[in-house]
Order: C-alpha cells, then structure tokens, then sequence
C-alpha cells in the first residue's frame, strides 16, 4: 500500500538463535487499525517488540509514513509517533499518577498549554485518574494503572497506539 502509515515487509526477527516471526508482511493505512490474534506463544508480542525495536531484525524492513525505521532505536520510534502500551502495564511505580501521565510528554515541544490541554483530554477519557491524579501509581488497582499506562501513551500525541 502506497500510502500505509505503517508496513511490514518480509519480516524476519526473534530472540538469539530464535526465529519467532518469518516472513511476516502486512500494511496499516492511516487511521486504520489492525488486530493480531492468536494463541500463547504464537508471536504477537515479538510483533509488537520488533515494531517497537526491541527485538533482533534479522531480514525485511519496517516503514513507518514512508521511512525506513529498521534500524531506528526504540526510543527515536516513540519520538517519530509510535505510541506502546506495554502488557505489563509498566508505570512508574514510585511516582504519582499525574507524574506518569507526563512523562508520556517527556519529548514534546508544543508548550505547556498544549500538555495541560491534552491532559485533561486524558482525565475526561479516564475521570478515576483525576481522583487519583497525586497518589502514588504503585498504589492503584491495576485498572487504574492500566488507566495510567494508555493516558500516559495518549499525552505522547501519537499516531498510532500499540495494545
């Protein structure tokens, strides 16, 4: 697809020695989506990890709004609009619940209006982290801190979202 926001092209990745994904192709178009099911061990996360590059790339390449990010390291990935929910929920345990929402912001350059708006688009996506927005992120129940996980993802203005 000429115009996919997102390609994967004759994929190859895995762990060490360890092939997981082979040969794997498909697009996603601008405000599409896509959903990859299957049973435990099949490989979804490693798609995930290896959109994400954290995983070995051994063959094909992946194009995200027609460039090669192959190579790109992770946290370049996030910066160009790749947006991760991790399965693990992954907060920042020690912080309070508004300080995890911001570190979704951490690399934006759009002032701080623009931060606090998107952060009360969170709080009206999510109104129980605005009850818990100066607790400790540790301290929620894990639907909160799954809360906590996709609003912190969403302040990063991604283009797309990885569940």
């Amino acid at each position: 697809m000429a115009d996919a926001l997102l390609s994967f092209k004759n994929v190859r990745s895995g762990y060490g020695e360890a092939v997981v994904l082979d040969d794997i192709s498909f697009d996603v178009a601008e405000r599409g989506s896509l959903a990859v099911l299957g049973r435990n061990g099949v490989g979804k996360s490693t798609l995930l990890l290896t959109l994400m590059g954290f995983t070995q790339l051994r063959r094909g390449a992946i194009v995200w709004r027609g460039q090669d990010i192959s190579r790109m390291p992770p946290h370049r990935r996030a910066q160009a609009g790749i947006g991760w929910v991790a399965q693990e929920r992954e907060i920042f345990a020690n912080l309070t619940v508004e300080e995890n929402l911001l570190t979704g912001a951490f690399t934006r350059r759009d002032g701080k209006g623009a931060v606090a708006a998107d952060l009360e688009m969170v709080y009206s996506y999510f109104p129980r982290l605005r009850e818990r927005r100066s607790s400790t992120a540790g301290y929620t129940s894990g639907g909160e801190q799954q809360m906590c996980a996709v609003g912190r993802a969403l302040m990063s203005r991604p283009k797309m979202i990885l569940l």
